[in-house]
């Protein structure tokens, strides 16, 4: 996202939840409201958004772990609104791997789709797990991700990156403190899946903006 809004690429991002079911770091002993934590928590993604230099998020405020089961309907009604108003020319989320097999991540990355479908998006990318997911965040069950069709060189913004994620001070305990695995998860090549399109050439791309005719 900061390498695309450096290039003058307006970069919008709509949450799902706001987090506000997650583990709570240094905010364990702070007694705060399920309600109280999912405002530290949207905080902490304005903050980052604005690291990265792009626009302040949008929440949808679904039920933090019940996107799936209370909100399928609701927030593809909102997605579809969105992009039809942003206009966007790509769209990311999660593909069926939800990264993690975080269920929330699962849910929402199949109703951004069906949304975008809907809402006549030509170009939709599924974000694809870091070469090094396991040093921070394991998934629970064994996820099988989407082949990689798109790698972007970030290695000029992996600092800016690394802010961005020091942001979250509720999952700090994610990020090792240590200076060798901090560079390994933080690299500088992000992985993606095209899903529109499904057509492309042989070999991967190095950008995520399809020419149309």
């Amino acid at each position: 996202m900061a390498k695309y809004a450096a290039n003058g690429w307006e970069v919008s991002v709509l949450c799902a939840t706001r987090g506000e079911a997650g583990r709570r770091g240094d905010y364990e002993k702070e007694n705060l409201s399920t309600g109280g934590f999912g405002l530290v928590r949207q905080r902490e993604m304005e903050e980052a958004c604005r690291v990265l230099g792009v626009r302040k998020p949008l929440f949808m405020k679904c039920a933090d772990g019940r996107v799936a089961k209370d909100c399928r309907n609701s927030a593809k009604a909102i997605i579809v609104r969105f992009l039809r108003k942003w206009k966007p020319n790509t769209v990311i989320t999660f593909g069926p791997d939800g990264v993690s097999g975080h269920a929330d991540h699962v849910a929402i990355g199949g109703i951004a789709t069906a949304a975008a479908r809907e809402a006549g998006i030509r170009s939709l990318y599924y974000v694809l797990r870091s070469e090094s997911l396991s040093t921070c965040c394991k998934p629970e069950v064994p996820v099988s991700s989407p082949p990689v069709t798109t790698v972007i060189d970030v290695s000029g913004y992996v600092e800016r990156k690394l802010q961005a994620m020091r942001c979250y001070r509720s999952q700090k305990h994610l990020l090792s403190e240590d200076p060798a695995v901090i560079r390994d998860t933080v690299n500088g090549r992000e992985h993606f899946h095209r899903a529109l399109p499904a057509e492309f050439t042989v070999g991967r791309e190095d950008h995520l903006f399809v020419p149309f005719s």
